[in-house]
């Protein structure tokens, strides 16, 4: 499945919780995109995104501050491995 995560912090010095986060996710493989503050992973299957959220929200709960984090979006689909295949002439089948 595709997952895509962005997320700020408020009040935040040295980079320090921010830096907490991205090793977590850096540690699921992943990617921040180039130029962005958005993460990015194609490949991750459900189980890990689960343990991963717990790893990330567990550090976000324990930093101890400076810095909280603020906002949290994220999105998920089953791109990488979706139910649909292209077929010729545009006609989409379902994958068996």
């Amino acid at each position: 499945m595709r997952v895509i995560i962005r997320f700020s912090i408020d009040n935040e010095k040295d980079g320090a919780l921010r830096n907490k986060l991205a090793t977590k996710l850096r540690a699921a493989k992943f990617g921040l995109l180039k130029h962005t503050a958005t993460w990015s992973n194609t490949t991750i299957s459900e189980h890990r995104l689960a343990l991963t959220l717990s790893a990330f929200w567990r550090t976000a709960d324990g930093h101890s501050g400076p810095g909280r984090l603020d906002h949290f979006w994220l999105y998920s689909d089953r791109w990488a491995r979706g139910p649909y295949k292209k077929k010729t002439a545009g006609r989409l089948t379902v994958r068996a």
